[in-house]
């Protein structure tokens, strides 16, 4: 019996010590890294993003932008941006002129009409909630890297 309650401690032991599932730790250290080598990689649209992970509900990635992007407006998603480099310039509410649908529950379009602004910086925190029109608008020769957490509502 002491040899069977021995192993059930070790046992014990290990499953707390471990770490729950689906806990991420992201350093700042490692998203700059990741940020610069990102910047390097811009697409046509002048952006290069990285899934970082995904729980439940939720999925977490890096992006970096290099110019402005397009208005956007997920119809279950809400976005969480962290800046962790740069300034940007978020238009949200309002309309958006000329949408199209590029994908199920997903609009775009090159821009929004009577939307508000918000100036972001460094660890500046966002929460747009899903229905809600949103564009990044970024001044010539300006770049940001944000940390991106989507929530399916």
């Amino acid at each position: 019996m002491t040899k069977t309650l021995a192993v059930l401690l070790v046992a014990a032991a290990t499953a707390f010590s471990a770490d729950p599932a689906g806990l991420h730790i992201w350093k700042a250290s490692t998203l700059t890294a990741q940020g610069k080598e990102m910047a390097k990689k811009v697409d046509a649209h002048k952006v290069a993003s990285a899934p970082l992970a995904s729980v439940g509900n939720r999925s977490f990635s890096l992006a970096h932008r290099e110019g402005s992007g397009q208005a956007e407006w997920h119809e279950k998603q809400a976005d969480i941006l962290v800046i962790e480099a740069g300034t940007v310039t978020v238009i949200y509410g309002g309309a958006m002129v000329d949408e199209k649908t590029t994908a199920p529950g997903e609009k775009r379009a090159d821009s929004i009409k009577g939307g508000q602004e918000a100036t972001l910086t460094v660890g500046d925190v966002i929460h747009i909630p899903s229905k809600t029109p949103h564009q990044m608008k970024l001044a010539p020769g300006q770049s940001v890297t944000y940390f991106v957490t989507k929530v399916v509502e």
